[in-house]
């Protein structure tokens, strides 16, 4: 079994290779205090198209983290993106 360590910096790894995005040591240490990291749209606009591509051509059961975007639903305009760690960790004993 993978430490939350091990995960995370295999996720920070996908991102730079996938997309040319580099976590900042302040958005992993957020991520991994709870496994999940919300992004503002400026933030990652630039490394959206090639990481929706990574996720929708690398299977689930492949994937330790997804991509989930937040639509303001009263102006149905995007609010921010969220990236999650899907694999079920025990967050409280790392």
């Amino acid at each position: 079994m993978k430490t939350l360590n091990e995960v995370i910096e295999g996720m920070d790894e996908d991102l730079q290779l996938q997309s040319n995005l580099k976590l900042t040591n302040d958005e992993l240490k957020i991520l991994k205090s709870n496994g999940i990291l919300f992004l503002p749209t400026d933030r990652l606009k630039p490394y959206v198209d090639n990481i929706q591509k990574y996720l929708r051509e690398t299977d689930v059961a492949d994937r330790v983290w997804t991509m989930y975007k937040a639509t303001d639903i009263s102006s149905n305009q995007l609010g921010f993106y969220t990236l999650a760690l899907t694999i079920d960790l025990d967050l409280d004993n790392y």
